[in-house]
C-alpha cells in the first residue's frame, strides 16, 4: 500500500478504501473458495457442457448467417436473370425492327427498280 491506497487487477486503475472494487474481490474469492470444494471430475463436465453448448451456439449462429447469405445470393441471382431477360428481350424486339426496316428498304429499292425499267420501256 502506498499512501492508503492500492493497485486493481489492471494497473491503470487505483482504487482507494472508499472505493468498492475491495467488496467485489471479496465475493470473488468467495465465488472461487465454492468451487474449490467441488470434485474435479464435476468441475471439468461443467467445463465440457458450456464450451459445447457455447459450440452449439455458435453453430447456429454461423448456420443462421450461411442461411441468410444464402438467401441474399439466390434473390440477387433471381435479380439478375430478370435483368438478362430484359435484356434479351430488348435485343430481340430491336432485331425484329431492324429486319423490318431492312425489309422495307429492300422493297423500297425493288420498287424503285422497277419505277426506273418501266421508265426506260
Amino acid at each position: 500500500m502506498i499512501f492508503g491506497t492500492r493497485e486493481n487487477i489492471t494497473p491503470s486503475v487505483i482504487a482507494n478504501k472508499s472505493t468498492d472494487i475491495i467488496k467485489d474481490e471479496v465475493v470473488k474469492k468467495e465465488g472461487c473458495k465454492k468451487l474449490k470444494g467441488k470434485n474435479n471430475v464435476e468441475t471439468m463436465s461443467m467445463a465440457i457442457v458450456e464450451m459445447n453448448q457455447s459450440r452449439e451456439r455458435i453453430w447456429e449462429q454461423k448456420m443462421k448467417f450461411e442461411k441468410e447469405k444464402l438467401d441474399k445470393s439466390h434473390e440477387l441471382e433471381k435479380e439478375r436473370i430478370e435483368v438478362e431477360k430484359e435484356k434479351w428481350a430488348c435485343e430481340k424486339e430491336k432485331t425484329i425492327a431492324e429486319r423490318e426496316r431492312a425489309k422495307m428498304e429492300f422493297e423500297l429499292r425493288m420498287k424503285e427498280l422497277e419505277l426506273r425499267y418501266q421508265k426506260r420501256d
